[in-house]
């Protein structure tokens, strides 16, 4: 069987790429180790040749490489309500008629558009598509309202109240108009593969059918051999974007909490800075002078991932303070599989693979008191921490297996060959 992926960014190719990209290539190279030839569709590359080694990629342009001018406004259209780019539509159905796919995988695509699923169908493709996060039912993508609880109102004009105070006459007709345009194109989906139990039943409370719901987590690293349980560390890792669904501000409050018992504690951060987010990234800027000198070490840029392993493998513990409903971080995965103890935020799908006390910590999500307690357990027991990293490993090894999830991926691929 051969299969197009379709992604706005791809690892290797473009700057701008987070755990969903990883998420993405992992499924694609999943899909090559069942013997299916693989193809990525995806938007120019804007970082020097060679651009994804080992990956067979069709670069697509969108309307806006036409209206340079006009592409922050183009982008803004797009993540709201237009989701038919009439150039990524002719685009598509020339890269089906010259690579013949038998199937189409979607990961993230809002600048792409719905026009990709518009192509398939026109060329008969069945259309499979990962969520990674929850724009299609949501504008922030969370799912959590401004008073920062569970919304399961959906998108509509409620929205607004979520929305920054912008343009607020284009944000009501758009956020009037997304339900029915987006459900329009979902219906024409023929699969969503999500990545953990929340996230399913999050999908069938929007409506979608329980049948057409496939359930595929992560798997783990398999190439990279687990390292030996850390023993004493003083470092604390954050690894994610810079906005507020990722709680760095959480973080950085439990930290000033941290600092006063635990004067040995540091931060280390590595972010990236997000369109559409200066507002969060003045707060951190503002939060980070009120920590004592030496706290918290930020790095914000693009780092190799061989770099990345080595921090995870090097801390006292991973903290993924996430402020959404995340249905898998890969963060969590990653430190589970290098034997790092990891606190995070009780919330979304993490419990699914976080037991608070066995495989890991759990805190409450919003409150970094809790985090600050979590984290001062793993400094003041080493020994309980490892018992936990041994644990999570195991779990890691066994629940996350690249061959079980393999495959389980290939039975989704293969049920469509008799279609």
């Amino acid at each position: 069987m051969k299969i197009a992926f379709a992604t706005n960014y791809l690892p290797g190719c473009h700057s701008h790429s987070g755990g969903a990209e990883q998420a993405i290539l992992q499924t694609a190279r999943l899909a090559r180790q069942k013997g299916h030839e693989t193809y990525f569709i995806t938007l120019p590359a804007d970082l020097p040749p060679p651009a994804a080694p080992g990956e067979n990629v069709a670069p697509v342009r969108g309307i806006e490489s036409f209206l340079p001018f006009l592409k922050k406004f183009i982008g803004i259209a797009k993540w709201y309500l237009l989701q038919f780019d009439p150039v990524v539509y002719l685009a598509a159905r020339k890269s089906f008629a010259e690579n013949k796919p038998d199937l189409l995988h979607c990961g993230n695509m809002q600048f792409l558009t719905f026009a990709l699923i518009a192509a398939a169908r026109h060329s008969r493709i069945p259309v499979i598509v990962s969520v990674y996060d929850y724009w299609y039912f949501c504008p922030l993508t969370t799912l959590f309202d401004v008073a920062g609880g569970c919304c399961r109102k959906f998108h509509g004009v409620g929205c607004l109240r979520c929305l920054p105070a912008v343009l607020r006459p284009v944000q009501a007709v758009f956020l009037a108009l997304r339900k029915s345009v987006f459900d329009f194109f979902i219906r024409r989906i023929d699969r969503f593969i999500v990545l953990s139990d929340s996230s399913f039943a999050i999908l069938t409370s929007y409506g979608i059918p329980e049948e057409k719901i496939g359930l595929v987590r992560l798997p783990v690293d398999a190439d990279t051999p687990a390292p030996a349980i850390p023993g004493e560390r003083k470092n604390f890792l954050f690894i994610g974007w810079l906005q507020k669904r990722k709680g760095l501000h959480i973080l950085i409050q439990a930290m000033k909490q941290l600092a006063v018992k635990r004067p040995q504690a540091r931060l280390d951060a590595i972010v990236q800075n997000v369109l559409w987010e200066k507002d969060y990234e003045t707060e951190i800027a503002r939060q980070m002078t009120e920590l004592p000198a030496g706290k918290l070490n930020l790095v914000n840029g693009r780092m190799q991932r061989a770099d990345i392993k080595r921090m995870i493998e090097n801390a006292a513990a991973v903290v993924v303070p996430e402020q959404w409903e995340n249905m898998s971080p890969l963060i969590v995965i990653e430190a589970m599989r290098a034997g790092t103890p990891v606190i995070a935020g009780n919330i979304g799908g993490i419990p699914e693979f976080i037991e608070h006390g066995k495989t890991g910590y759990l805190a409450r999500h919003d409150d970094p008191a809790d985090f600050a307690t979590q984290m001062a357990f793993v400094l003041d027991n080493p020994g309980a921490a490892g018992e936990c990293s041994r644990a999570a490993l195991k779990k890691a090894e066994t629940m996350l297996s690249r061959e079980l999830i393999a495959d389980t991926l290939n039975r989704e691929y293969c049920s469509w060959i008799q279609r």
